[in-house]
C-alpha cells in the first residue's frame, strides 16, 4: 500500500498542476471520461476536422504527431493505471483528454499547428523506446519513474495549450529551439527521465546478469602494472615517429584553414554544377598530361572558386584519396584568400600539399620524410620547398615504364594573393615547365582559378602563357545551366514563394516563380555574385508587387549591382550609417577574420555604438555584404508569424519543374493573391538583449554579456569583389561614386582610426570588461602593422600630433610596454628587438613632433632620435625591477619568477642602436650563464637577497652543470642576507640538489621552504605543490612509506582548493592527486587507493558536470600528469575482483567519453581518452563485447570529422576498427560452433573492412579485411578469388613498402607481410616473411645449432586448437622443397659471414652506403603474456593467427591454453603458430639480404606476386 499511496500522490500533483494550468475541472468534464484510448482520440479529431474544413490538413497534420507520441506510452498508462488503483484521475483519460482540449486550442489560434506539431515531433523521439513495455510488467523502481515521465508529459501539454490561449504562441515557439522557457525546460526534464529508465533498465539488467557471473574473477593472478604497456601496438613507435615528424614539418594552421575553406565551399556547391568542366576539350588534354598548367579565368562574380570545389570533388571521385587504396594519383589543392592572413603564403600553402598528398601517398611520404631528414634547407624558401620536395619526386625519365606517382594540384583565388606571393608561385610554375624538357617529365598537373588580370604579374611571361598551357575562359554561354540551378535554389528562400506554395496559391506561385527566374537568369550575365545580390534584395519583401519593382530596379553589370546595395542600405540606414562605415572598415582592413564579439567591442570604442543586434544585421541585413561562419544558434526568422516553423527548410527541385516548360505567356503574371495575410507579432526582443541597460554600466553583473557563439563565429565578405569594389571606391583616384555615405571615403584615415582604436585597447580594460581576450591579443600583434599602412602625407597636423603622444606615452611607460608582451612575447621580440623597421617609423613619428610633446618627455625623445635602444630603455627597466625587486618575501610577485622578462632583457641586451640585433647565434631561451649575470647587472639594481634569487632561478631553470653550481651559490647568499622567510631561496636550492640528484639535501632544503611560506592569502596552496616534490624524491631513495605520508599530505592541503580556477592550484592539485596515487600504489595500497578515487569522484569542479576525479581522467592525457591510473585500476580489478570497482570505471567512462562535434577542437585527446577507456573495458570487462559500443563510436567519430582530423587520427581509427574487427570475428567463430546463424557479426566485419570512396568500396589494408578473408576462406569456404580480395590490399601495401627506394620501413613490411600470410594460411611463406624481422632477436639469443624443420612438416610443434579447422596450407609455397633451399642459395647450405649486432655483416665498412634492403633493424617482439622474461630468455615464440599482432613464448602459451591469463589477451581457442627459432628459409632469405644477394629476395616476391596478383 505505501507504494501506491506515493504513485497516487504524484499522479494527484500533476493532475492538479494541469488544471491550475488550464483552469479545467478534470472530474466535471466529460471529455475525460469519453475518451479512453488512442482510438478514441482519433474520432474526436476526425469530427473537428469535419467542423473546421479549413483546417483540415493541419488537424490530420497534428494528429499524427500527437499520436507518434503518445502512442508508445499506451502500455504504460494500464500498468500505471494498476500502480494508483482507485484514483479518480485514470492515466489514459487524462492524457488522451488533455491532448483533444490541445487540438481544440490549435483550431481557435490556427498559426500554432506547426508549432505544436514541432513540439510532439520532439516528444515523440524521447518516447519512442517505452514502446518497449508493451508486452510484461516492470519492477516497483520503475513504475515509479514512469508515473514521473508521464507526469511531465502532461505537464508539457497544459502549458502548451497555456501559451496558446495567452496569445504569445511567437514567443512560445521559440522556446522549442532557444531551450529557455518553461515549455523547453519541462522537455528536458523528461528527456532526462526517460534516459534514467534506460539506465534504471540496464541497471537492473546488470544487477542480474552479475549474479550470474562466474567465480573466475577470482582466480586472477597478479601481474606488475609495467606489463600493461606491453599491450599497445609493437609498430607504433616506428610509425608514430614518422607521423610526428611529418606533422611537426608540414602541418600548420594553414593545413586546417585550407580544409575548412574546401568543406564550406563544397557545403555551399549547388546540385549538378559546375560539371561543365569535366566535358571540356582543354580539362581532358590536361586531365591526361598533355600540358602541365590548365589556367580557367572569369571576371568576379562568375562562381571561380565553386568551380574549383567542384573541380576538386570531381578529381577526388575519380582518385581516391586514401592509403588503402592502390592508387598513386593524389589531389590536393589550396585557394588564396586576401582577407585571411593563413590563406596568403606560398611556402604555407606547398607545405599543405605536400601533406596532402603524403597522406595518400606512401612513396611521396617517405621521400618527404628522407628529404627533411638529410636536408635542413628545405623549408628556407618556397621555391626550396617545391624544388625539393615536389619536382625531385614526380620527375622522371620519359621512356620509364613502371607505375610513377602523379600528382594534381588545384590552386584557386591567385588573384587574392599578395604580389609577393604570387610572383612566387609563377616562378615555381615556371620550375615544372623547365623539368617538361629534354626527355625528362615531371608528372605534377596545375590548375589555377584567377582573374585574368594576373596575367600582368611580374614573371607571368616566365610561364610561356599559350605555349605550354590550356585555357579555359569562363563565360556566360559556358555558366548557362549552373546560373539556372542556382536561380532554381535560391528561389525556395523567397518568403512570398513560400506563403503561395503553403496557401496552394499554385497559379499565383507560379507566376511569381517564373517571373524572378527570367528576370535573373537573362540579366545575371553568368555571374553568381549579381545572382546572389539579387536575392538577397527580394527574399524578404512583402509582397510579388516589391518583388517586381525590386527586379525591375536592379542594374546590370556587377559594380553597378554592388552600388545599387549600398545605395539602398543608406536609405535604410539613416541612423546607422556610421555603425555601418565602421563595420565595413574593420572587416576590410582587419588581419585575420573578426569574431562577432570582436566587433562588437571594436565599434563600441570606433563608433560609440553597442550594436547589440550585431548578429541579426550580419545575417540580415548585410547578408549580401558578409558571410559569417563557425559556431552559430538557429536564427529566428524575421518573418510573420504564420511562417515559423511552417516554411520548409528549402524547396524540393520538383517544386519548380514547371520552370522548365515553354511559356507563351505571361498571363499568370496578372494573377496574384491580394489576400496577404500579417501579423502585428513581430516577435520579443532577444532575452539577453532584454537584460542590457543601454547606459553606462558601472558593474561587471550588469554589463552585457555575449551569447557563446559570438566567440567562435568571425565575419567576412561573401565574396572578395566587395573588398575590391570598397579599395576603388575608398580611393579618390579610383572612385566613380561620391554620393554613398555608407562607403568609407578615406581608407587611409580609417587605417589610423584603427590604429588608435587598438592603442584604446592596450591602454585601456575594455577587453577585459568584456571578456574578449582574443582583441586584446590582436591589438598587441597588428596596431605597428595597421600603423605601416598609413599614408601620413595625407594625415593633418592634429591627428598625427595626437599619435605621437599616444606613442611617447606608451613606449615612455615601461610598465605600459611591458603588459603589450605578455602572451606575445616571441612575436613582441620578433618585431621590436629583432628588426629596426617598426621601431624606426615610432621614433620617426616622435621624435617629428618633439615641441607637441610634454616637457618632461622631451629629454627622451632626443635620446630616442639617436638610439632605438633609449626606445627600450623604459621597457628594460621595468623589466629589471619585475625580475630582480621585491618587497619581501612576501610579495606576490613571487608567483611569477620572470622568465619573460628576461627573455626581453636579453634580446635588449643584443640591440645595436640602430634598432637590429647583433650577433647572436644562440636561441633566446638558451642564455649563456655569463650573460645571465651580465643582463641582471645592466640597469644597477641594489644586489638583495631578491636580487640573488631572482638571478639564481632562471640559472636554475637553465639546468646545465655550470649554471646549477652558480645557482647554489646565489641562493645560499640570498638566505645568509635575510635567512627568515626566505622560501623562494630555499626552494631553489631544494630543486637544484634535485637536478643533481641529491635527495637528501632537496628533501632537506624543501622541508624548510615550506615553514617558511608567508601565511598569507596569495600563497595558499604553495605549500602541497613543495610536498608534492618532496613524496616524489622520497620514492626516488626508496622510501616508500615516507612517500605516502607526504603525497597524503600534499593531497590533503589540496582538498581547501577548487578545482578550474585557472590559476597554479589547478595544476598542483592534479600533481598531488599523482604523486599520492604513484606512493600508494607502490605499496599495493590498493584499498586506499580505490577510496581514493571514489572521494575523487564525489568532490565538485568548476568545470561543468565534472568531478575532480574525470578531471583527473582526463588530465592523462597529458604526460606531465600521466600516472598510467587506467593500468593501475586495471591491476587492482585484476586482483581483487572487486564487481564494485568495475562498475565505478564504467560509470567514470560514460562521463569522460562525449565525442561531440565540438571535440574535434581538442585534437587528439578526446580519441585517445574512448581508446584508452574501451581497451581497459576490452581487457577487464566480463564479456569482451562490452567494448564494442565505444570502439564503435571511436570510428564513427573519426570517420564523421572533417578530412584533416581523419587524417591526423587515423592511427587510433585503426586500432579502433581492429579491436572491433577482432571482437565479431571470435563472435562468428563461436556462433559457428554452436550451429548458430554468424551472418551479423560478419556484416559487421565486411562494414569495418571495407572503404567508401566515391560510389565504389574498397577493402581496407587493415585487421577487418584479413579477419574476413580467413573467415571467408576457412568457414565460409568460398572461391579464392573472393576471400584473397579481402588479403590482397594488405599484401599490395608490403610489397610497396619493399620495393620503394626507403629500406629503413622494410621491417614494418616483412611483418605486415607475414601476418598477412599468416591469416591467409600460408605458414611457411609467412614464417619466412616474419622470420626475417627476427635476426636481432637471434643475435641476442643463439641456442645450441640444431636443425629446424619448416613449419608444415610432420616433426614441427604447431599449436592448432582442437576446435578449429586445422590451418589451411594448400596455398602453393613458394620456394622449392626445404632440401633444395631458397633460390639462389647453394641447395640450402647457408652462407654466414660474421653477423655483428642487429644484422649488419663485420666485413662491411662503416663507410659502405646504408644496404638498401636491410637497414634498420631492431629488436621488434616482445611476448604479449605476464611473464616479464627478457628478450634474450625466449627459446620459442609463437603467433596468434587469430588476433591483431599477438605473440607469446611457451610459457605465457601454457596459460593462454588452460584459461589462466591475467587479463583478455587472445583465446584459448585460437590457433597459434611458432615463428621463433626461426626457419633455415627465414635464415637463408636473411644471409642473402645482409650480403646484397638482393635477386633471392626478388624472386621470391615475384612468386608470391603472381600468387596474390599484386
Amino acid at each position: 500500500m505505501a507504494d501506491q499511496d506515493i504513485f497516487n500522490t504524484l499522479w494527484t500533483d500533476a493532475v492538479s498542476e494541469y488544471e491550475k494550468r488550464t483552469e479545467r475541472k478534470i472530474d466535471k468534464d466529460n471529455t475525460f471520461r469519453d475518451i479512453r484510448r488512442l482510438d478514441d482520440l482519433e474520432t474526436v479529431v476526425e469530427k473537428e476536422i469535419e467542423r473546421f474544413g479549413a483546417f483540415r490538413n493541419e488537424n490530420r497534420k497534428l494528429y499524427s504527431a500527437m499520436a507518434k507520441s503518445i502512442a508508445p506510452m499506451e502500455p504504460l498508462l494500464q500498468i500505471i493505471q494498476k500502480g494508483i488503483g482507485s484514483s479518480p484521475y485514470a492515466p489514459a483519460c487524462v492524457v488522451f483528454g488533455a491532448a483533444s482540449y490541445l487540438m481544440k486550442a490549435c483550431t481557435a489560434v490556427s498559426k500554432a499547428y506547426d508549432g505544436v506539431e514541432e513540439l510532439f515531433e520532439q516528444m515523440s523521439e524521447i518516447t519512442i523506446r517505452l514502446r518497449e513495455y508493451e508486452h510484461g510488467g516492470m519492477e516497483m523502481s520503475l513504475q515509479k519513474k514512469m508515473t514521473d515521465i508521464l507526469a511531465y508529459f502532461l505537464e508539457i501539454i497544459g502549458e502548451a495549450e497555456a501559451c496558446i490561449k495567452r496569445r504569445r504562441f511567437k514567443e512560445w515557439a521559440r522556446s522549442v529551439f532557444t531551450q529557455k522557457d518553461t515549455i523547453s525546460k519541462i522537455l528536458t526534464k523528461l528527456r532526462r527521465y526517460v534516459e534514467a529508465e534506460l539506465g534504471l533498465v540496464i541497471a537492473l539488467t546488470y544487477r542480474a546478469v552479475k549474479e550470474n557471473r562466474t567465480t573466475a574473477r577470482d582466480t586472477l593472478s597478479g601481474v606488475d602494472e609495467v606489463l600493461m604497456n606491453q599491450r599497445s601496438d609493437r609498430q607504433r613507435a616506428f610509425s608514430e615517429a614518422e607521423e610526428k615528424r611529418l606533422s611537426e614539418a608540414l602541418k600548420t594552421k594553414t593545413t586546417d584553414e585550407i580544409a575548412s575553406q574546401h568543406a564550406t565551399n563544397v557545403e555551399k556547391l549547388t546540385t549538378n554544377t559546375g560539371h561543365w568542366i569535366r566535358d571540356d576539350a582543354m580539362f581532358k588534354a590536361w586531365e591526361q598530361e598533355q600540358a602541365p598548367i590548365l589556367w580557367v579565368f572569369g571576371k568576379p562574380g562568375v562562381g571561380k572558386t565553386m568551380l574549383a570545389a567542384r573541380t576538386i570533388e570531381m578529381l577526388q571521385n575519380k582518385y581516391p584519396q586514401h592509403s588503402d587504396i592502390p592508387s598513386l594519383t593524389s589531389v590536393s589543392y589550396w585557394s588564396f584568400k586576401d582577407n585571411n592572413p593563413a590563406l596568403q603564403d606560398c611556402a604555407q600553402f606547398l607545405k599543405a600539399a605536400a601533406l596532402q598528398i603524403a597522406n595518400a601517398n606512401d612513396r611521396f611520404k617517405k621521400h618527404v620524410i628522407a628529404t627533411i631528414t638529410t636536408k635542413h634547407d628545405t623549408f628556407a624558401s618556397a621555391r626550396r620547398i617545391w624544388q625539393q620536395l615536389f619536382l625531385e619526386f614526380f620527375t622522371e625519365d620519359t621512356s620509364a615504364r613502371s607505375l610513377t606517382s602523379l600528382a594534381f594540384i588545384i590552386v584557386d583565388g591567385l588573384d587574392e594573393g599578395p604580389e609577393a606571393e604570387r610572383v612566387k608561385f609563377l616562378s615555381c610554375l615556371a620550375d615544372l615547365l623547365a623539368c617538361n624538357t629534354n626527355g625528362r617529365k615531371c608528372r605534377i598537373q596545375v590548375a589555377v582559378f584567377a582573374r585574368p588580370d594576373v596575367r600582368a604579374d611580374p614573371g607571368f611571361e616566365k610561364v610561356n602563357f599559350r605555349t605550354h598551357e590550356k585555357i579555359i575562359e569562363i563565360t556566360p554561354e559556358r555558366n548557362l545551366v549552373d546560373i539556372e540551378a542556382y536561380i532554381r535554389q535560391r528561389l525556395g528562400d523567397v518568403s512570398v514563394l513560400k506563403v503561395l506554395k503553403r496557401q496552394r496559391g499554385i497559379k499565383e506561385f507560379q507566376a511569381l516563380a517564373k517571373h524572378i527566374y527570367n528576370s535573373v537568369q537573362t540579366r545575371s550575365q553568368g555571374m553568381f555574385l549579381w545572382a546572389r545580390l539579387v536575392f538577397d534584395q527580394i527574399r524578404g519583401l512583402p509582397s510579388p508587387e516589391a518583388i517586381k519593382e525590386s527586379l525591375q530596379g536592379a542594374p546590370q553589370g556587377l559594380d553597378d549591382m554592388l552600388y545599387h546595395v549600398f545605395k539602398r542600405l543608406e536609405v535604410d540606414e539613416n541612423m546607422h550609417r556610421s555603425y555601418l562605415c565602421d563595420l565595413l572598415s574593420w572587416v576590410f582592413c582587419a588581419y585575420r577574420p573578426l569574431t562577432i564579439s570582436e566587433l562588437f567591442v571594436l565599434l563600441h570604442i570606433s563608433a560609440g555604438q553597442q550594436c547589440f543586434m550585431i548578429e541579426d544585421d550580419l545575417r540580415a541585413r548585410y547578408s549580401s555584404l558578409f558571410d559569417v561562419t563557425g559556431s552559430s544558434v538557429e536564427m529566428e526568422e524575421l518573418e510573420t508569424g504564420a511562417d515559423i516553423a511552417a516554411i520548409d527548410s528549402g524547396s524540393d527541385r520538383d517544386d519548380f519543374d514547371f520552370l522548365e516548360i515553354p511559356d507563351s505567356s505571361d498571363e499568370d503574371e496578372k494573377n496574384w493573391n491580394d489576400s496577404e495575410k500579417s501579423d502585428d507579432d513581430t516577435g520579443a526582443a532577444k532575452p539577453w538583449v532584454q537584460a542590457v541597460d543601454s547606459g553606462k554600466q558601472e558593474s561587471g553583473e550588469d554589463r552585457f554579456t555575449f551569447p557563446l557563439h559570438w566567440n567562435n563565429a568571425t565575419v567576412s565578405f561573401s565574396h572578395a569583389r566587395i573588398r575590391d569594389y570598397l579599395t576603388e571606391e575608398g580611393d579618390p583616384l579610383t572612385r566613380r561614386w561620391d554620393d554613398c555615405s555608407v562607403i568609407p571615403k578615406n581608407l587611409n584615415l580609417k587605417r589610423l582610426d584603427i590604429v588608435m582604436s587598438c592603442l584604446t585597447i592596450l591602454k585601456s580594460e575594455n577587453t577585459d570588461d568584456y571578456s574578449v581576450s582574443s582583441l586584446k591579443i590582436y591589438a598587441k600583434l597588428n596596431w605597428i602593422k595597421h600603423l605601416v599602412e598609413v599614408d601620413f602625407g595625407s594625415i593633418n597636423r592634429p591627428v598625427a600630433v595626437q599619435l605621437a603622444r599616444s606613442l611617447a606615452s606608451l613606449f615612455g611607460d615601461g610598465q605600459k610596454l611591458l603588459q603589450c608582451s605578455y602572451e606575445v612575447e616571441d612575436e613582441f621580440i620578433r618585431t621590436w628587438l629583432s628588426t629596426s623597421r617598426f621601431s624606426s617609423l615610432v621614433r620617426k613619428i616622435i621624435s617629428e613632433h618633439i615641441d607637441e610633446l610634454d616637457k618632461g618627455q622631451r629629454d627622451w625623445v632626443l635620446s630616442v632620435k639617436a638610439s632605438a635602444r633609449a626606445l627600450f630603455q623604459p621597457l628594460n627597466v621595468a623589466c629589471a625591477m619585475k625580475w630582480l625587486t621585491k618587497t619581501g618575501w612576501d610579495d606576490q610577485g613571487y608567483l611569477d619568477k620572470s622568465e619573460r622578462q628576461v627573455s626581453i632583457m636579453y634580446a635588449y641586451s643584443k640591440l645595436t642602436d640602430e634598432g637590429t640585433f647583433g650577433d647572436v647565434d644562440y636561441a633566446l631561451w638558451d642564455i649563456p650563464l655569463e650573460d645571465i649575470e651580465l643582463i641582471a647587472t645592466n640597469e644597477l639594481v641594489p644586489k638583495s637577497e631578491h636580487w640573488y634569487t631572482g638571478v639564481a632561478w632562471i640559472m636554475m631553470e637553465a639546468n646545465k652543470d655550470d649554471c646549477t653550481s652558480r645557482a647554489i651559490d646565489y641562493f645560499r647568499t640570498a638566505i645568509e642576507l635575510q635567512k627568515s622567510g626566505s622560501w623562494v631561496a630555499m626552494e631553489g636550492l631544494a630543486k637544484c640538489y634535485g637536478n643533481l640528484e641529491q635527495y637528501e639535501n632537496a628533501i632537506h632544503q624543501m622541508q624548510e621552504a615550506i615553514q617558511n611560506i608567508p601565511s598569507t592569502e596569495a600563497f595558499n596552496g604553495i605549500s602541497f605543490y613543495l610536498l608534492e616534490r618532496i613524496a616524489d624524491w622520497n620514492i626516488r631513495i626508496g622510501d616508500e612509506q615516507r612517500s605516502i605520508e607526504i603525497a597524503q599530505q600534499a593531497y590533503e592541503a589540496s582538498r581547501g582548493f577548487a578545482y578550474g580556477t585557472g590559476l597554479a592550484s589547478d595544476s598542483s592539485i592534479l600533481g598531488s592527486i599523482k604523486s599520492y596515487i604513484e606512493a600508494l600504489f607502490r605499496k599495493s595500497a590498493y584499498n586506499r587507493i580505490t577510496a581514493l578515487l571514489y572521494e575523487l569522484d564525489r568532490t565538485e569542479t568548476l568545470e561543468d558536470n565534472r568531478s575532480l576525479w574525470i578531471v583527473f581522467l582526463r588530465a592523462q592525457h597529458w604526460s606531465i600528469y600521466n600516472v598510467l591510473v587506467f593500468d593501475k585500476v586495471g591491476k587492482i580489478v585484476q586482483e581483487s575482483g572487486d564487481a564494485v570497482v568495475f562498475d565505478f570505471m564504467a560509470s567514470s567512462f560514460t562521463r569522460l567519453v562525449s565525442l561531440t562535434p565540438n571535440d574535434v577542437a581538442e585534437g587528439e585527446k578526446p580519441v585517445w581518452l574512448a581508446g584508452q577507456s574501451a581497451e581497459w573495458q576490452y581487457h577487464y570487462a566480463p564479456q569482451p563485447e562490452e567494448s564494442a559500443a565505444l570502439w564503435q563510436r571511436i570510428v564513427k567519430f573519426i570517420d564523421e570529422s572533417n578530412e584533416v582530423y581523419q587524417q591526423s587520427q587515423a592511427w587510433h581509427r585503426t586500432k579502433a576498427a581492429a579491436f572491433l574487427g577482432l571482437i565479431h570475428f571470435d563472435a562468428a567463430r563461436s556462433a559457428f560452433k554452436s550451429g548458430i546463424d554468424a551472418s551479423a557479426h560478419v556484416t559487421k566485419l565486411e562494414e569495418l573492412a571495407q572503404h567508401t570512396q566515391g560510389s565504389k568500396r574498397y577493402y581496407r589494408a587493415s585487421y577487418p579485411a584479413l579477419a574476413l578473408g580467413m573467415w571467408l576462406h576457412e568457414y565460409a569456404k568460398v572461391e579464392d578469388d573472393v576471400w584473397r580480395a579481402c588479403i590482397r590490399p594488405s599484401i599490395r601495401q608490403a610489397f610497396y613498402l619493399l620495393t620503394d627506394e626507403d629500406p629503413w620501413n622494410d621491417q614494418d613490411a616483412y611483418s605486415q607481410l607475414g601476418a598477412a600470410l599468416l591469416f591467409a594460411g600460408d605458414i611457411p611463406n609467412a614464417s619466412i616473411s616474419i622470420g626475417i624481422t627476427m635476426r636481432p632477436l637471434e643475435e641476442q639469443y643463439k641456442p645450441p645449432k640444431q636443425p629446424v624443420l619448416a613449419p608444415g612438416s610432420p616433426q614441427e610443434e604447431s599449436v592448432p586448437s582442437n576446435e578449429e579447422p586445422a590451418p589451411v596450407t594448400d596455398i602453393p609455397i613458394n620456394s622449392p622443397s626445404t632440401t633444395q633451399g631458397l633460390p639462389g642459395s647453394d641447395h640450402g647450405e647457408p652462407q654466414s659471414p660474421d653477423i655483428a649486432e642487429h644484422g649488419a655483416a663485420t666485413d662491411v665498412s662503416q663507410e659502405q652506403a646504408v644496404n638498401p634492403k636491410y637497414a634498420g633493424f631492431e629488436l621488434l617482439y616482445t611476448c604479449d603474456g605476464p611473464c616479464m622474461s627478457s628478450r634474450e630468455s625466449y627459446t620459442e615464440l609463437y603467433f596468434c593467427r587469430i588476433c591483431n599482432d599477438v605473440c607469446f613464448c611457451d610459457k605465457c602459451l601454457e596459460l593462454v591454453r588452460t584459461n589462466r591469463m591475467p587479463f583478455r589477451r587472445c583465446a584459448s581457442d585460437h590457433p597459434h603458430t611458432r615463428m621463433f627459432p626461426v626457419t633455415d628459409e627465414a635464415n637463408r632469405m636473411t644471409d642473402a639480404l645482409i650480403d646484397r644477394r638482393f635477386e633471392v629476395q626478388r624472386e621470391w616476391l615475384d612468386g608470391l606476386k603472381k600468387i596474390w596478383d599484386a
